[in-house]
């Protein structure tokens, strides 16, 4: 394990860790991806166990987010890919790896980032999406929505004064992560979660749309959904499964909650995840 920097599209430094295993080369690589306002330590140990079956495993965190430069709390779908795309460059040069067997991992946020890079690069040949939502703007009710149209105002009118964005509450906490109340607690020690969204996020989430990216998928997919999920309804995540068009497969983390990898049934969800990977690829 070590750490790693690699440079974002605009030249701001985008820190993660590097799992290289101790088995002879070439090796398949993995690339997990967190959610909004996350930072790659949601994924638990699974990069670790990853590393342990022959994955060269790469995790970071987007630009503003966790270690990684960038404004904090601003978030897009495009560059979210962006970083996915320099994330997979960085990975490329790696000497051991086996070009032919490339997988994205994203979360939550990072599960649509995850279909849209793929869709967009033929470096990924297999993808997992989990907890994903398919259209933002399609979940958000009318009046919350008038919220968000109002803080947009709000906020290019502060800019013409003062040149800094406004700041909202996140209104996702631990709380409605987790199943389990043990689990919620390590993750607030953790304080991976981050209490304040850019103002000038609302547009582009707005714009994130990973059922378009679904339709374009050509490689394997597998889309997991936690059963109690209270973040990502299950009518969002089963509408970017139906939209995928070739080969898929669908999983259900049963009695976890929004960050399974962390949650009820992590082992559980580790075991179908890898055995599924390892259909693809050996």
């Amino acid at each position: 394990m070590r750490i790693i920097e690699f440079k974002s599209t605009h030249q701001e430094t985008i820190r993660g860790v590097l799992y290289e295993p101790m088995s002879a080369p070439p090796y398949p690589a993995l690339i997990f991806a967190h959610g909004l306002l996350s930072e790659h330590r949601e994924f638990g140990d699974y990069p670790e166990k990853f590393c342990a079956r022959g994955y060269l495993v790469l995790t970071f965190d987007f630009r503003g987010h966790g270690a990684s430069e960038g404004t904090r709390g601003l978030i897009a779908e495009d560059r979210c890919v962006e970083d996915l795309i320099h994330a997979l460059d960085f990975i490329e040069a790696h000497p051991g790896i086996d070009n032919n067997r490339i997988v994205l991992f994203g979360h939550s946020f990072g599960g649509g980032a995850s279909l849209c890079a793929t869709a967009r690069d033929a470096r990924v040949r297999a993808v997992i999406a989990g907890a994903t939502i398919g259209r933002l703007r399609d979940e958000i009710a009318p009046g919350e929505m008038r919220v968000y149209r109002a803080a947009m105002a709000f906020n290019e009118w502060q800019k013409r004064f003062t040149h800094k964005p406004i700041y909202l509450p996140f209104r996702v906490t631990y709380k409605d992560l987790f199943a389990n109340s043990h689990a919620r607690l390590n993750a607030e020690r953790q304080g991976f979660l981050q209490r304040a969204i850019c103002a000038d996020s609302i547009p582009q989430l707005l714009k994130q749309d990973a059922l378009r990216c679904a339709r374009n998928l050509r490689v394997p997919a597998l889309i997991v959904q936690a059963e109690l999920d209270r973040v990502v309804k299950f009518s969002s995540t089963r509408q970017v499964f139906d939209a995928i068009p070739g080969a898929k497969e669908w999983y259900q983390v049963q009695g976890a909650g929004h960050s399974f990898a962390t949650d009820v049934g992590n082992a559980r969800a580790f075991d179908y995840i890898a055995t599924w990977l390892d259909k693809q690829f050996k």
